[in-house]
């Protein structure tokens, strides 16, 4: 026996303006949405302003929006997973084979670092955390790289905006030597996190410069001291390096 329902038109529209962002691929204020797809334009801002709150939607620059972090996750739980996730994932895989540490791919979100794949290392101890944890963004290794794909000036705001905080003894929390660190980073492709953000925990991280607007992601891996020693950090360096560059390839 067929369902008898009632249609939802909130829901409808909802999903018109989700599928408008998806064909646009571009970032769209509110008057334009209300005008491509005929709708009043309160209608619109009802909706946005709701989607953006959830994570499903981004305010950028100039209340102009785009699609949001919570996409990536509930794609991953879902099994639908982003373009983004379906072409990283195997490398996760292949880095956490090679090096039995647990490797992230997280994407910047509203000023923080947000995890939307992983993979667990194999150790029976071992540094893992959950899909849709975010990070700050001035926070070890994984900040470095992001802040590192930004320019001096958005950098220069980035600081401005927040304090330098020191989560261990081993936390940079001076500007000026952040900065360096920054630089480093963009320079040599890849940032180290020697206990800078969790005592006894290191991290190596690594950008992913890919052509999809103004979206910033990287990815990661974490161990304990012993597991991720100063003898091996240049060899993993170079191989999250070359994942990069392989996963970098597919969206040229």
């Amino acid at each position: 026996m067929k369902a008898v329902y009632k249609t939802v038109p909130a829901l409808e529209k909802c999903f018109q303006i989700l599928d408008l962002f998806a064909r646009s691929r571009r970032p769209l204020g509110i008057s334009e949405i209300a005008n491509r797809l005929n709708y009043h334009k309160s209608t619109v801002f009802n909706i946005v302003y709701t989607l953006s709150n959830l994570g499903i939607l981004e305010n950028g620059y100039r209340n102009k929006f785009t699609l949001g972090t919570q996409l990536y996750v509930l794609g991953k739980a879902a099994g639908r997973e982003s373009e983004l996730i379906h072409t990283v994932r195997p490398y996760l895989e292949e880095i956490r084979e090679k090096t039995k540490l647990t490797a992230f791919l997280g994407i910047l979100s509203k000023g923080r670092v947000v995890i939307v794949d992983k993979v667990d290392s194999p150790y029976g101890i071992r540094v893992s955390s959950e899909v849709g944890l975010s990070i700050p963004l001035l926070a070890g290794a994984t900040g470095k790289v992001f802040l590192s794909q930004m320019s001096d000036d958005e950098v220069d705001r980035v600081l401005s905006q927040r304090e330098m905080k020191k989560y261990t003894a081993s936390t940079c929390s001076d500007t000026t030597g952040f900065k360096q660190m920054i630089k480093e980073a963009r320079e040599h492709g890849v940032a180290i996190d020697k206990e800078e953000y969790i005592e006894g925990i290191r991290a190596i991280a690594i950008p992913l410069r890919i052509s999809r607007g103004k979206l910033l992601a990287a990815i990661w891996v974490v161990g304990l001291n012993s597991q991720l020693t100063d003898d091996l950090i240049p060899g993993y360096s170079l191989l999250l390096r070359e994942m990069g560059a392989e996963i970098e390839a597919h969206f040229v």
